[in-house]
């Protein structure tokens, strides 16, 4: 095999991964659509923080969300921190969620909330969360960089909000008391 032949093989190649990961991720999207999201927000921190710093970070604030709530959070949240590219200054860790509970969030009060624990800074560092929108693509924005090297991408108690995940839940009292509190409210 000549070389012409070896690279347009392995640009081959690199297209059908890049189609496999691109279907992944409408297939998650797809998935995750089907789960009355709230909330849309984007999240700075005020300073530098490392990787366990800023989940740390997002955990306690989700923490803080159900008890001040009293009900559960589910969330998917895909965060970001890249090199600068095409001219444009690099990106600060930042992260992109969507938040659902049984009871009502306000975008003011999240985005309080999460500018208590991470900071504020005059150059829009902080949180911007707006009343979701299913038309906005907001999920395949979440995932947007689940397959690349700078995204990563976590989730939490999706299964109490997701109509596939409760019928695939395995039945007992505890899961049956969390059903029915979340009914309540």
């Amino acid at each position: 095999m000549n070389n012409s032949q070896q690279r347009s093989r392995n640009g081959e190649q690199e297209q059908v991964k890049f189609n496999r990961k691109h279907e992944a991720k409408k297939e998650y999207a797809r998935w995750l659509k089907q789960i009355d999201w709230k909330v849309f927000c984007t999240f700075t921190y005020a300073w530098r923080v490392s990787d366990p710093q800023a989940d740390k970070t997002f955990i306690e604030f989700i923490n803080r969300l159900e008890r001040s709530l009293k009900s559960n959070v589910g969330y998917v949240r895909g965060d970001e921190k890249r090199f600068s590219g095409c001219g444009k200054p690099a990106s600060a860790r930042h992260y992109h969620a969507v938040l659902t509970s049984a009871i009502p969030l306000e975008p003011t009060w999240v985005a309080s909330l999460w500018m208590e624990m991470a900071g504020h800074r005059s150059d829009h560092a902080g949180a911007k969360v707006d009343t979701y929108n299913p038309a906005a693509n907001g999920i395949e924005y979440v995932l947007k960089f689940i397959s690349q090297p700078e995204g990563d991408w976590k989730f939490g108690r999706l299964e109490l909000f997701h109509p596939e995940a409760r019928s695939l839940h395995t039945v007992n009292a505890r899961w049956n008391r969390r059903l029915r509190r979340i009914k309540a409210r």
